[in-house]
């Protein structure tokens, strides 16, 4: 359930790193908002700029060679302005990360235990058997079995889908309102990565935090995503309630990795070319290289501007712009049906 004042509201967020190619634009204008108590994805393929745009909201990336611009509100605060001493106190008491890689985000020369601990006694003032009474809990909360006799255990003692768990416990110190997830299922398997969801579906009805989740994967998206935000090139494509993006998928983007899934016509071979050189993208509309409805207008200028289809659905495409006929992207026949995407949405 969510009020009318978005917990994290983000506009004109624009990220970009000093190289030796050039300035590298890795998200460019984007703007969406988290409700309080749901769940936005936020997908693209890789390098699509999703990763980058969600560590920039609590400046996460490095500067130098980074740069972060832009209105981020977390609470109605404006987080871009914060010191790194009000923004640390916001990262550990209000917002979490879950990382793609625990091989990578654990330490493997600490226990589990004692990392946890850590967290638990460097945000609440409490002795270190109290501390680890909080550790055990969260273990056994995120579904560690044996946490008790585990929290002396190292890293590379637990699978990758305990790891994960166990990264999962660690965000969950502070009951954070807003769970930042950038894809934690990747590196599982299905069996695992069923379980992690229901885990985070679980703990968020629990906890009613908001989920900000980072990934590639339509299927997780149809799975937990309230509402979607299409990303290509470090600019936004679409967005929209879940329903509306797997229903009427309205630029070809979203199309094309709606085709992507099993039983669609790119199942095989995915999107044809690569995406654009980020020192030097192309005018116009970031995906028309690779578009197979890109006309001359397409590659002129600079990206559309997002056309509202509804109250909560808009398209960044010049064919809903100027009469165009649109139903050749979108698939709506004379009666206003559309055509059913390969992808399916999960039963609520």
């Amino acid at each position: 359930m969510t009020t009318d004042t978005p917990l994290l509201s983000i506009e004109n967020l624009t990220t970009t790193f000093d190289t030796d190619a050039g300035l590298l634009t890795a998200v460019d204008g984007v703007s969406f908002d988290v409700g309080r108590g749901e769940t936005v994805c936020i997908v693209g393929e890789s390098g699509s700029g999703k990763t980058v745009a969600s560590e920039s909201i609590t400046r996460l990336i490095p500067s130098p060679p980074g740069s972060v611009d832009g209105t981020i509100r977390f609470e109605g605060r404006d987080i871009a302005s914060m010191s790194e001493s009000e923004l640390r106190e916001i990262r550990g008491q209000n917002i979490a990360h879950i990382f793609q890689n625990p091989q990578d985000a654990l330490n493997h020369c600490y226990t589990v235990g004692w990392q946890i601990t850590e967290a638990v006694q460097v945000h609440e003032d409490v002795a270190k058997e109290a501390a680890r009474e909080r550790a055990v809990d969260l273990l056994n909360r995120v579904g560690v079995a044996n946490a008790a006799a585990r929290l002396d255990d190292y890293p590379h003692e637990f699978s990758g889908g305990q790891k994960q768990r166990v990264m999962i416990a660690m965000a969950l110190v502070t009951n954070p309102d807003l769970l930042i997830a950038d894809e934690p299922t990747t590196a599982l398997d299905v069996t695992v990565q069923a379980q992690i969801l229901r885990l985070l579906d679980d703990l968020q009805d629990e906890f009613g935090m908001s989920v900000l989740f980072v990934t590639h994967d339509l299927g997780v998206v149809a799975e937990i995503a309230d509402r979607v935000v299409v990303m290509y090139a470090g600019k936004v494509m679409e967005r929209g309630d879940v329903y509306e993006i797997f229903e009427s998928p309205s630029h070809p983007y979203t199309r094309a990795l709606m085709d992507c899934l099993p039983g669609g016509d790119r199942a095989a071979g995915g999107i044809e070319g690569t995406l654009p050189n980020p020192t030097d993208p192309p005018d116009g509309c970031r995906f028309a290289p690779r578009c197979e409805y890109a006309v001359d207008e397409c590659t002129r200028g600079d990206q559309p501007e997002e056309a509202e289809l509804s109250a909560s659905h808009s398209v960044s495409c010049v064919y809903y712009y100027g009469g165009r006929d649109a139903s050749v992207i979108t698939g709506e026949d004379d009666d206003g049906d559309w055509s059913s995407s390969p992808g399916g949405l999960a039963d609520d």
